[in-house]
């Protein structure tokens, strides 16, 4: 059901199922906060016990040789394609 079709729908409604819907709304949004707030306070944690941010913010990182090689690799390889 697309949205003009379920706005349609309640538009028909009598105006005490309209009250009813309004309340349902309101529940499930409620709801949904409910739901959100716990997700996010939770972290998992990797099977070490470090949590998954902490792994990806400090983990492994390119020295600046590295990048260097990459860079020189990569134009190398964009002249030989365009050749």
């Amino acid at each position: 059901m697309t949205d003009a079709q379920l706005f349609s729908e309640i538009s028909a409604l009598p105006a005490n199922m309209k009250q009813e819907v309004i309340n349902f709304v309101a529940s499930l949004k409620s709801k949904n906060k409910k739901n959100n707030s716990i997700a996010i306070a939770e972290e998992p944690t990797v099977k070490y016990g470090i949590k998954f941010s902490d792994l990806l913010l400090n983990g492994p990182v390119f020295s600046d040789t590295q990048i260097q090689k990459i860079e020189e690799t990569r134009k190398s390889l964009n002249e030989w394609r365009t050749k």
